[in-house]
């Protein structure tokens, strides 16, 4: 099961360097450049260990569609993705959307989910106060 976690870890790494190359060489003055340098320079390290963040990162980039995936990259909200991979957590007897959180950062942005200084460690899912929160199982 680690093998196949490390697979796809590593496809999602190379499809947001595809994407981000690709961008960077019909726009080279759009600023990607910089997210560009950051992602080759700190490496693999700086995707989430999370299956369910993995999930949303492979989702939401699309090498078919450049531009829109960089679009959504950098805009999208956890709520905003394909319901099987909203993360979902028990709040009260409703299901509200989780957070991520890593450091002080608390976000249901997308692009959060990766790491992109190598900066306070890795994340974990949490509510909107920043507990960290164990999802619901939606499989």
């Amino acid at each position: 099961m680690e093998k196949l976690f490390e697979a796809k870890n590593l496809d999602v790494y190379k499809k947001l360097i595809r994407i981000l190359s690709e961008y960077c060489k019909t726009m080279p003055l759009s600023g990607m450049n910089r997210m560009f340098d950051q992602v080759v320079e700190q490496g693999i390290k700086i995707l989430p260990k999370d299956k369910l963040a993995l999930e949303i990162l492979d989702c939401v980039l699309q090498e078919d569609n450049i531009a829109s995936s960089l679009q959504d990259l950098l805009n999208m909200r956890f709520s905003c993705v394909p319901v099987a991979c909203v993360p979902q957590i028990k709040g009260g007897k409703d299901q509200k959307i989780a957070s991520w959180k890593r450091g002080e950062l608390i976000s249901d942005k997308i692009k959060d989910l990766i790491n992109w200084n190598s900066e306070s460690g890795t994340g974990s899912w949490s509510d909107c106060e920043g507990n960290k929160v164990t999802l619901i199982d939606m499989s």
